[in-house]
């Protein structure tokens, strides 16, 4: 077919109405690029620290975020700035007081510096140590120093996932001394331990069951089981029966029987628990989407009980989406809460939300996602010129396969209504 060659006057209009598409964005866009050099760069990118997070009818409020990792430039950056590395969560820490509970992907290894090990002079120094433990099969390795727990303690959380793709980089070095440092902090670490199906008089002694599933208790005598498990990894990560690491997909069928089990009332043995989350390390990264394999296994644990999926690994946000159980059960499925602390540069990467599950006075259930943008690593609630933008780009990844009827934009939030989307259905944490 002959190409036809416009006139420049139709190639002008062309251009006009390409322009007249996209010209609020773009116009923000310019707008902002050329305050930074009268107003600088905090106008684009500081953000207040909020005051007031939390509704008066939110009887309990559970927050959840994506990848946090404090190592390399965040911890650069702490030390360069003089300050701790928990400054990485000053916007976001009145979300976190304000809530009831806190959990998150921590995406690094502990090393201990100064672990008494190093005072043994026929022991290698740090550095040595280090570099030898670096697993062979590892290309992309990091960690956080001890005061990492610190600045999660700081911040409130009460558990993270360690099941993902970096926990062991430094092989049985990062093991050890990841978990000596959980076990002497107030954060349960999930996903990891000494082995997995360990014999209970081992588990009082002190030993730790990667698989093992923790009880939160709620009001109204609801009670909350979280576990997490990753479907990346490299040889070397399991942990199997009698052999310490995370707990990966090759051992699944360990995790289904734990949320079987945790589901089960008490009087039968179970743990009694109305409402089960599982962290899931998995998918592409930098993949907007979620793959086929994030699909088929979002739907094996609907199929046996999970309420909500928290995904993470991708460094970007994914669509939420709602899949049915067996049973007919509900699973919400976060395929991604993208990067909560991280250092990569990409806008994609920097963009954020906190999501916030709330019990309401009323009865109802909500799950809401704020907005966030990571900058100097430090995520905030996004502001500024460039909110309406980036608020536009977060909802539109995060609701783009929900049906209509159970979200609406509300008060700067993506809000779900749980019971519209027939979520955790007749669990009520009022009197």
């Amino acid at each position: 077919m002959k190409k036809r060659h416009l006139a420049f006057t139709d190639r002008l209009k062309l251009k006009q109405l390409q322009h007249r598409k996209h010209a609020v964005r773009d116009s923000i866009i310019a707008l902002a690029l050329l305050s930074v050099p009268f107003f600088g760069h905090h106008l684009i990118f500081a953000s207040d620290t909020p005051s007031n997070t939390r509704d008066d009818d939110v009887v309990y409020r559970m927050s959840m975020t994506g990848d946090i990792m404090l190592g390399r430039h965040v911890h650069d950056a702490a030390v360069q700035s003089r300050e701790h590395v928990s400054r990485t969560f000053d916007y976001v820490r009145p979300f976190f007081d304000e809530s009831d509970y806190v959990t998150g992907n921590f995406e690094s290894p502990i090393l201990d510096p100064d672990h008494e090990r190093y005072d043994d002079p026929d022991h290698d120094d740090f550095e040595t140590h280090k570099e030898a433990s670096i697993l062979p099969n590892k290309h992309i390795t990091f960690f956080a120093e001890p005061w990492a727990i610190d600045a999660l303690e700081y911040a409130g959380f009460d558990s993270v996932s360690l099941a993902n793709n970096h926990t062991l980089d430094y092989g049985d070095l990062s093991f050890t001394d990841t978990l000596e440092h959980f076990n002497a902090s107030d954060i349960d670490a999930l996903g990891i331990g000494d082995a997995i199906n360990i014999p209970e008089d081992e588990v009082e002694g002190g030993a730790v069951d990667a698989a093992d599933v923790k009880y939160v208790d709620l009001p109204g005598g609801v009670r909350m089981a979280i576990a997490a498990y990753t479907e990346i990894k490299v040889e070397g990560f399991d942990a199997r029966e009698y052999v310490g690491g995370v707990l990966t997909h090759e051992n699944i069928e360990v995790l289904r029987d734990r949320m079987i089990e945790a589901k089960l009332p008490e009087s039968e043995g179970g743990g009694g628990a109305d409402i089960m989350v599982v962290h899931v390390h998995w998918g592409q990264e930098y993949q907007v989407g979620y793959n086929d394999d994030q699909e088929e296994k979002a739907q094996y644990l609907a199929n046996f009980g999970a309420d909500l999926v928290i995904g993470h690994h991708s460094h970007v946000l994914e669509p939420i989406t709602v899949v049915e159980g067996l049973e007919g059960n509900q699973t919400l499925v976060m395929n991604s809460l993208g990067n909560f602390v991280f250092d990569q540069g990409w806008s994609r990467t920097k963009e954020t939300a906190l999501a916030q599950l709330d019990f309401l006075e009323n009865g109802s259930k909500e799950l809401s996602f704020v907005p966030m943008y990571i900058s100097d690593t430090k995520p905030a609630e996004t502001s500024g010129p460039l909110k309406a933008y980036r608020d536009f780009r977060i909802f539109r990844t995060l609701n783009k396969e929900l049906d209509p009827s159970i979200w609406e934009k509300r008060d700067g939030r993506l809000v779900i209504d749980l019971d519209e989307a027939g979520i955790m259905e007749g669990v009520d944490v009022t009197p």
